[in-house]
Formats: structure tokens, C-alpha cells, sequence
């Protein structure tokens, strides 16, 4: 008799475990107690350490000084990680924001996020193959906002994940000249880069609490990050201006974003902090 309690009671602790997992699964997918959360990123464009002001000039270590007068990228494919490890994938068709220092759209804001601690998270620098061939029918919203940010070419050639513009001089150079750096996918290459960052502390979701996850983008990695890109040796026949749309100066300036981008802090509060 008692080893036949003995087994009831086994089968009652088993069949009460898968039902308490299949419970959670079902009902808090991936919460942490079924409800959910806003997060809230904000982007702070910098320069080597200083504040990135559009119109103001700035010494590379290549010598050239940059007067920037454009800074736009697009970050997309936003994954948020838990202490744990557990991911949570922002919807795909969602997940494609534009930052623009010129019209000051530095902010994205994501709905619905399982409550939990987050400590890491994972982003695309423009957009991906996937997406794209998807069709522009199928993204024709984010495509028209990426047009009227110039963050486009045609259809077909597609858009520019970073568009950084302005003008250099250096020691080649005394008068101003033009530059444009849009990094890009082309036929031979895919620039689509993924970042994964740490969180200096953990960003608490709940229903009524929304953390800020506040980001510094450093637009002088672009030309002088790991790869030192010159921006005299590229520039046209005519002289006149310095433009890097492609080739193998490209690949090298998406290596260096890799590294534009850094957490500097996460505030976790009911509201929006910078």
C-alpha cells in the first residue's frame, strides 16, 4: 500500500510540473508574470567624446577636420536579452526605425515587451536582405519615411543605412570640399552590420514601469574607427568632392560601425528620461 502511494504521489509532482510549465508557456510568453512593458531608446550623436552639432567642425586623427552637416542611420531587428539569456525579438514588420540628427528623431519607442530584466541588446545598422527583398509594397511606409530623410536611392539599388555628410579640409586641402560617406548593400557586398551591447545595469520592464535605454552613437568611428579611412585619397577626378558609396573602403567603414555604438546608462522609471 505504501508503495503505491509512494507512486501516486511521484505522478502527482510530474503531472503538476508539466502543468505548471505548460501554463507559463501558455500564458506569460516569456513574461515575467504574463504582463508587459514599453521600452524606450534614445540616441545621443556624438563625435570622439563631444556632442555632435550639426555645423560645427571636428579633428579626426587622420589630420582632416569634418564639418558635419548630416547624420542619419537606420537601426532595425531589435532583440532584447534577459538576465538569463532569453530573448525577446521585437515584431519583424515593426522593427525598423530611422535616426535623424537633422529633424531630431532620436527616440524609438517599442510596445509590448514581456516584463522582465533585460542585460543585453542586439540591433541591425540599416536593413536587412530579408526585408528588402520582401518587396518595397510590403515596407512602403518605412521606405517613404526613408525617402523624405534621404535615406534612399531607387528601389533598386535601396537604401542607406548611414548617411554622413559634410565638409573636410586637411593639410591637402585648405578650402572646404565636399564628402559623403552612405553606407549601403550593393550587388557585391552586404553592409547590413549586427551589434550586440551590454546594459551598464539591468533594464527593469513592468506594466508600470518603462526603462530608457540611453545610447551614444559616435559618427567619428565612421572614417576613423578600427579602419583609417582618408577621405582626400577618395576623392573624385574633378577634386572637388570625397564620396564613398561602395568598394572596399566601404566594407572597411561598416566594420567600423561595429563599434559606433555604445549603452552609456538605463534609467528605469514611469516616463521618458535622456
Amino acid at each position: 500500500m505504501k508503495t503505491n502511494f509512494k507512486h501516486l504521489a511521484l505522478f502527482l509532482t510530474f503531472t503538476g510540473l508539466l502543468t505548471s510549465c505548460s501554463d507559463d508557456d501558455a500564458t506569460n510568453n516569456g513574461s515575467l508574470d504574463g504582463t508587459f512593458g514599453d521600452v524606450e531608446l534614445f540616441f545621443d550623436n556624438g563625435v570622439n567624446g563631444d556632442a555632435l552639432i550639426l555645423g560645427s567642425s571636428y579633428t579626426n586623427s587622420n589630420g582632416e577636420t569634418l564639418t558635419i552637416n548630416r547624420f542619419n542611420y537606420i537601426v532595425s531587428n531589435i532583440v532584447l536579452i534577459k538576465e538569463d539569456g532569453t530573448e525577446f525579438t521585437y515584431p519583424k514588420n515593426e522593427s525598423y526605425f530611422l535616426i535623424s540628427e537633422e529633424t531630431e528623431a532620436l527616440t524609438v519607442h517599442l510596445e509590448n515587451v514581456p516584463s522582465g530584466d533585460y542585460k543585453q541588446i542586439k540591433f541591425g545598422i540599416g536593413v536587412d536582405q530579408q526585408r528588402y527583398l520582401e518587396g518595397e509594397t510590403a515596407q512602403q511606409e518605412f521606405w517613404n519615411l526613408s525617402s523624405t530623410n534621404n535615406m534612399v536611392w531607387t528601389w533598386s539599388t535601396g537604401y542607406r543605412f548611414i548617411n554622413f555628410e559634410g565638409t573636410f579640409t586637411s593639410s591637402n586641402n585648405q578650402e572646404p570640399l565636399n564628402f559623403q560617406i552612405h553606407q549601403g548593400s550593393n550587388s557585391a557586398t552586404d553592409n547590413y552590420r549586427l551589434v550586440t551591447l551590454n546594459l551598464p545595469s539591468t533594464a527593469r520592464v513592468r506594466t508600470n514601469e518603462m526603462p530608457n535605454i540611453h545610447f551614444v552613437a559616435d559618427a567619428n568611428v565612421i572614417a576613423d574607427g578600427t579602419n583609417k579611412i582618408i577621405l582626400h585619397d577618395n576623392l573624385n577626378t574633378a577634386g572637388t568632392n570625397a564620396s564613398i558609396m561602395g568598394g572596399e573602403n566601404l566594407i572597411k567603414i561598416a566594420t567600423n560601425t561595429l563599434n559606433m555604438f555604445k549603452v552609456d546608462h538605463v534609467h528605469n522609471g514611469g516616463g521618458s528620461h535622456h
